[in-house]
């Protein structure tokens, strides 16, 4: 019986001792898991380039001005993105002002040789907590 008292009385020390240690783990896992859901949450605040339209999808050779407009995830728009125009002869960039609007104006607009048609590839980038590149074409005829 004295053996049986000795025997329980260390387990119930080492109990106690070992009381910290669970403080210790159980405060690093609530921390890890903490820093989670705060960077969970903070993503979910950043803003995102989700969409771009256009004014015009077909052009002219007589109409050469187009407003493109960047929206993010919510639907409102965004501003500081970058457009970029390319093609029948067109290389122009500019960036989205506080409506969301990039507008390009007097745009020199050269068809394909021997053809009636071209198209514009319009580039919008944007970078949030991550990069996000959309595309649209614009077709332009004579």
């Amino acid at each position: 019986m004295i053996r049986r008292r000795n025997i329980l009385k260390n387990n119930e020390k080492g109990a106690l001792e070992g009381l910290p240690l669970y403080l210790i783990i159980l405060v690093v896992i609530a921390g890890v898991g903490t820093a989670i859901l705060v960077g969970w949450m903070m993503s979910a605040q950043s803003t995102e380039l989700d969409s771009i339209s256009l004014d015009r999808i077909t052009m002219t050779t007589s109409q050469r001005t187009v407003s493109v407009t960047a929206y993010d995830q919510n639907g409102n728009t965004l501003e500081g993105v970058t457009v970029t125009l390319e093609g029948c002869g067109v290389i122009e960039a500019g960036t989205t002002d506080s409506d969301g609007v990039a507008q390009f104006s007097n745009l020199s607009l050269n068809l394909p040789s021997g053809q009636n048609f071209g198209t514009i590839d319009v580039i919008a980038r944007y970078t949030g907590s991550i990069s996000t590149t959309k595309t649209a074409v614009i077709t332009v005829t004579n």
